[in-house]
């Protein structure tokens, strides 16, 4: 492994996924998934497996959304391969108010990288 801190290591995935997020570069979007994630997104049923992730992304509609912030509020490093976090996202929308979600991403390193093994995103205010 290398010598980042846990928070650098979110800070570089986050980097990725933002990237990735406003041109909807499925493929690429994918490929920061392990293949054997699941995706909880905005969509019914979960999305599992990264080809299966890629589609969900494939079905959002281009141009809705123009970014995203995340902004992680808790980081813990589970075992040496894994960090679980839990935060917000906040979603840039072309035409509407942005979008703010609760999220959380459980991170594992395999293949000599982080990889988004789990990924849950539910509506911010209280039930």
């Amino acid at each position: 492994m290398n010598s980042q801190t846990d928070q650098e290591i979110v800070k570089h995935v986050y980097q990725q996924w933002q990237h990735f997020f406003a041109p909807l570069h499925s493929p690429a979007l994918a490929g920061l998934y392990a293949e054997d994630a699941v995706l909880f997104g905005s969509r019914i049923p979960p999305y599992i497996g990264r080809l299966a992730i890629q589609s969900y992304f494939e079905k959002l509609p281009s141009g809705l959304f123009t970014g995203v912030v995340f902004l992680p509020e808790y980081v813990k490093r589970v075992t040496p391969n894994v960090i679980s976090i839990a935060g917000s996202a906040n979603f840039q929308r072309a035409e509407e108010k942005s979008l703010e979600l609760r999220i959380t991403h459980v991170l594992i390193y395999r293949d000599h990288q982080w990889q988004i093994v789990s990924h849950h995103v539910s509506a911010k205010q209280n039930l």
